[in-house]
C-alpha cells in the first residue's frame, strides 16, 4: 500500500511539473505573439516599416543568427542570402523605400514589403526543420529586439 501511494504521489509532482512547464511555454509563446501584434498596430508607414524590420531581425536572432540591433536593410538581406539561401531583394527594396524614401511613395512600398516579409518568412520556415522551428519559438532572444 505504501508504494502505491508513494507512486501515486511522485506521479502528482511529475503532473504538475508538466502543467508548470506547459503553461510557462504557452506564456513565452503569448508573449511574442502579443509583442508581434503590438509592433503592427499602427497605420504610419514608417512605422510599420521599423516594425517589419524587426520582426525579420527578431526571427534570425531566435535561430541563432548573431545580428546586430544596428544592422542595415542591405545587411539582413545578406544575412538571409547568406545562412538560408532566400533572396530578400524585394523585401530590402521595398522595406527601404517605405521606412527612408518619399512619403508618397511610402504606402505602396509597405503593401510590397508586408508582402515580401510574409514570403520570406514563409521559406525561412520551409527551409528549418521542425527542431529549429521549436527551438525558435522558444527562445528569448527575439525579445530583447
Amino acid at each position: 500500500m505504501k508504494r502505491s501511494n508513494e507512486f501515486a504521489v511522485g506521479l502528482a509532482v511529475l503532473a504538475a511539473l508538466a502543467l508548470v512547464i506547459g503553461g510557462a511555454i504557452a506564456a513565452l509563446l503569448a508573449l511574442k505573439v502579443v509583442r508581434r501584434s503590438a509592433r503592427f498596430a499602427t497605420r504610419d508607414p514608417r512605422a510599420l516599416a521599423s516594425a517589419c524590420r524587426r520582426d525579420i531581425a527578431g526571427f534570425l536572432a531566435d535561430q541563432g543568427v548573431d545580428l546586430s540591433q544596428s544592422a542595415t536593410l542591405p545587411e539582413i538581406g545578406a544575412m538571409l542570402q547568406r545562412f538560408y539561401s532566400i533572396d530578400a531583394s524585394p523585401f530590402v527594396r521595398n522595406l527601404t523605400v517605405a521606412r527612408f524614401g518619399p512619403p508618397e511613395r511610402a504606402d505602396d512600398a509597405l503593401h510590397s514589403a508586408r508582402r515580401d516579409l510574409r514570403q520570406v518568412r514563409r521559406s525561412l520556415r520551409a527551409r528549418l526543420g521542425v527542431v529549429s522551428r521549436v527551438r525558435g519559438s522558444l527562445s528569448l532572444r527575439s525579445l530583447s529586439i
